[in-house]
């Protein structure tokens, strides 16, 4: 939940943001979002994410 739920946040913004653009246009903004958000989360969970940035 505590990834889920800013990850939907973030989406349904893009979404609103993106109100009157071309639908493929909109659906990779959220595809690049999502996988950079992914690849964060794989990066920290991993121990690659530099300790500076981490939550402790």
């Amino acid at each position: 939940m505590e990834i889920f739920v800013p990850l939907l946040i973030g989406m349904t913004l893009i979404w609103l943001i993106g109100r009157g653009t071309p639908w493929n246009a909109k659906v990779m903004t959220l595809l690049v979002t999502l996988a950079v958000i992914v690849l964060i989360v794989a990066l920290e969970r991993g121990g690659y994410w530099p300790e500076a940035f981490q939550r402790r």
